[in-house]
């Protein structure tokens, strides 16, 4: 076998090229260590354009052979970045992402607000519980300080913020919540350390359970934001759980295993949280697919038709179109139903093809489809392109299928309106169908309002 020195460098930079920049800067640095080009250790990992021209000039001065025993560690610290990022900061999906942070949102204002009222009910105990020779600020004004915090908090929450109806506000405030409590674990976990610090051994013991209390509460009302839950236990707990290891006592170390054990626990509940919210909002997402998609041929169904008729319609005047498979019922008697819904599918693909974006496509029943839009999206020359399309297009049957069209323009403001413009479009489509088939019929113009008639006059 070919020692691995001995592949191309090409070979060579495909393999580290697909390492992390940490775990290439380390190659680089083992294999070139002594290289006088080489900068010191980069500002920031994300620095592609300073690491990789210098790797490309370490693999070709100094070979693989040179960084094969780097090769393992590097891999292994590519793994482990993984599986810390996807811990600490977790993809969510794209079709749910934006639903996941309004929700996570709304959520943590809720909780919050009850959070903040609940610590600012606690923050006069600061005062009693600090040690006997903790200096003023320690006592009194570490405590006063949180409670202005808290009350600014509970005020801040209580307005009506819309979230619900913003993304970029949700985000936002996500933001900003990650930002705030992390500010209070930062002074309630030195507030404990100084504490703890200064009190008498017998009354070391209350400050981890005063921490621990606080730090899993918080944890659980920004479980929506796993990122900002988890650097909440770190703050609040890893200086305390230092100082319990390392104390000599063997409370202190019974003491500290617990905590760290309760704290492995709490990150799992907020773990289980969140894949628990990704998994309702994928299956509120299917269920809302399932509810306006016809099942056979993927298209909007009746009601998701109506949905986006009524929403165009609130911009103006809009065009619909009728579309009707000629003979359907011979194909179905002649080749089977299962042929039929080939044909189905066939029709309804070249349908969205030629609409692509500019109008909605939908299945309204049986044989007969519907197109939806506003009228310069939805021209004449589309509909005789329907018609050409369908008419020379390949089919599961081996037979030619041909289409009947409808077409109408008015108002879609509201359903009335709506039911108005189908019966127009459907009286249109009977029309084509009864002279002949394969072909178009506009409907006639909708008369002008007696007002306008009367004045034109």
């Amino acid at each position: 076998m070919a020692p691995a020195y001995s592949q191309s460098l090409p070979e060579r930079q495909v393999k580290l090229r697909s390492l992390s920049p940490p775990a290439a800067w380390l190659i680089i640095s083992c294999a070139a260590r002594s290289a006088p080009y080489l900068p010191p250790w980069p500002p920031c990992w994300s620095a592609s354009a300073l690491i990789r021209p210098r790797l490309d000039r370490a693999i070709q001065v100094f070979g693989l052979r040179h960084i094969s025993g780097a090769l393992p560690i590097a891999a292994g610290m590519t793994r482990l970045a993984g599986k810390l990022r996807g811990y600490f900061a977790p993809q969510v999906p794209d079709a749910i992402r934006d639903e996941f942070v309004v929700r996570g949102a709304v959520q943590m204002q809720r909780n919050s607000r009850l959070l903040f009222l609940a610590l600012f009910l606690t923050t006069p105990t600061g005062a009693l519980a600090a040690a006997e020779g903790a200096t003023w600020w320690v006592r009194f004004g570490t405590p006063a300080a949180l409670a202005m915090f808290c009350l600014a908090g509970v005020w801040s929450l209580g307005r009506d913020m819309r979230l619900a109806t913003s993304v970029r506000r949700s985000r936002r405030f996500v933001r900003d919540a990650a930002v705030g409590s992390s500010l209070i674990a930062v002074i309630c976990s030195a507030w404990c350390v100084h504490s703890w610090l200064s009190a008498p051994p017998d009354e070391r013991i209350y400050y981890p359970i005063i921490v621990a209390l606080g730090a899993f509460s918080t944890a659980y009302c920004l479980s929506s934001a796993r990122t900002a839950a988890v650097l909440n236990l770190l703050i609040n707990l890893v200086p305390m759980l230092a100082l319990l290891y390392t104390s000599g006592s063997r409370m202190d170390l019974a003491v500290a295993v617990s905590l760290s054990i309760a704290a492995l626990f709490q990150l799992h509940m907020v773990q289980s949280h969140f894949h628990t919210v990704i998994d309702l909002l994928t299956l509120q997402r299917h269920s809302r697919e399932l509810a306006r998609t016809d099942p056979l041929t993927g298209l909007l169904n009746r009601r998701a038709l109506l949905d986006h008729a009524l929403e165009l319609g609130s911009e103006g005047p809009v065009r619909l179109l009728l579309v009707d498979i000629d003979h359907f019922k011979t194909i179905n008697d002649d080749h089977g139903h299962d042929k039929g819904d080939e044909v189905l599918k066939v029709v309804a693909e070249r349908l969205a093809r030629i609409a692509e974006i500019r109008a909605s496509v939908a299945r309204i029943g049986g044989e007969e489809f519907a197109l939806v839009g506003h009228a310069d999206d939805l021209s004449e020359a589309l509909a005789l392109a329907i018609l050409a399309e369908i008419r020379t297009a390949p089919m599961p049957h081996n037979r030619q299928v041909t289409v009947s069209i409808g077409l109408a323009d008015g108002p879609a403001a509201d359903e009335a309106s709506w039911r108005q413009l189908f019966n127009r479009a459907d009286a249109a489509l009977y029309a084509a169908k009864g002279k002949g088939r394969n072909r178009l019929e506009q409907a006639s113009p909708l008369p002008a309002p007696t007002a306008a008639r009367t004045a034109a006059a």
